[in-house]
C-alpha cells in the first residue's frame, strides 16, 4: 500500500512514510504506524540513523514509542490516557503493534490488539482491532477463531460509512474468511470466499478504491497460490 498511498484519491489510512535510507527497508505500516503518533515538529527533532539494522531501528522505533507513551500516561494521570484521550491512545497500540509484528513479537502483538479491542471509544469494543486479531488467528494457526472473528467483523467493514464492501479493509477481511475456512480443509466454502475476493478485486476499476487494485489484485494471487501449496501439503482432495 506505500506506492498506493501516494496516488489519488486520499483516504484517511493514507500516508506518505519519507523516501529514505531509514524507511526503506521497513514495511510501510510500521512506518505509519509509527509516525502517526508525533507532530511534524516532533518528527524533525528525532534522529533517524540509517545506519542501523534493520532490527536496531525496529528496537529504536519500539523503545521511542514506549517511552513517549508512558510520558502521556504520567501526563493523564489519574485518568488512564485511554479515557483522557482515546484517539492517542489508539495510535499508539495500534503503532506498538505494527512494530512487534515486524519484530517476529506475535505474543506482544496480540496482547496490545486485545487490549485496544476491549478498550474502544465510549465503551465500545473496536472492531478494527478485531479484524487485526483475526489476521493474528490465521496467521497462527487458530483458523476457527480466525473465521469467527472475521465473521463479525465484515459486516461492519461492508457497512462503514468511510469503508464498503470494496474497501482494502473489507477485501483484507474475506482473504482471511478464505484462508481459515480453506485451512479447516472447508474447501468448498474457501473456494466460494477466493471467489467473492477476484470477484470484489476484478471490479474495484469502476469504484472509488480503483487505485488499490494492482495491489489487491497481487494479494489474491499469492493467497490463491499459497492456498494451493497448503492443500497439497495437508492431502486435500
Amino acid at each position: 500500500m506505500a506506492a498506493d498511498a501516494r496516488k489519488k484519491p486520499k483516504f484517511p489510512w493514507d500516508y506518505e512514510v519519507p523516501n529514505t535510507a531509514f524507511w526503506n527497508d521497513l514495511s510501510y505500516a510500521v512506518g505509519v504506524g509509527f509516525l502517526r503518533c508525533y507532530s511534524d515538529a516532533e518528527i524533525s527533532r528525532m534522529t533517524f540513523d540509517e545506519r542501523l539494522s534493520t532490527e536496531d531501528k525496529l528496537k529504536y522505533l519500539l523503545e521511542t514509542l514506549q517511552t513517549t507513551f508512558s510520558e502521556k500516561e504520567q501526563e493523564a494521570a489519574p485518568t488512564p490516557l485511554r479515557e483522557a484521550d482515546h484517539s492517542t491512545w489508539s495510535r499508539f497500540q495500534m503503532g506498538m503493534s505494527s512494530l512487534q509484528h515486524s519484530a517476529g513479537n506475535t505474543s506482544a502483538e496480540e496482547k496490545l490488539a486485545r487490549e485496544r479491542y476491549e478498550n474502544g471509544p465510549d465503551g465500545t469494543k473496536d472492531l478494527s482491532a478485531l479484524h487485526h486479531l483475526a489476521t493474528i488467528m490465521e496467521a497462527t494457526g487458530r483458523y476457527a477463531e480466525g473465521e469467527a472473528m472475521a465473521h463479525e467483523v465484515l459486516p461492519w467493514l461492508e457497512g462503514h460509512e468511510k469503508l464498503g464492501k470494496d474497501s482494502p479493509q473489507a477485501i483484507s477481511c474475506m482473504r482471511i474468511l478464505a484462508a481459515c475456512t480453506w485451512k479447516q480443509k472447508k474447501y468448498d466454502e474457501g473456494e466460494e470466499w477466493v471467489d467473492r475476493c477476484r470477484s470484489t478485486v476484478d471490479s474495484l476499476d469502476t469504484g472509488k478504491f480503483a487505485k488499490y487494485k494492482v495491489a489487491e489484485v497481487k494479494q489474491v494471487d499469492d493467497m490463491i497460490a499459497e492456498l494451493e501449496d497448503w492443500k497439497k501439503e495437508h492431502g486435500g482432495p
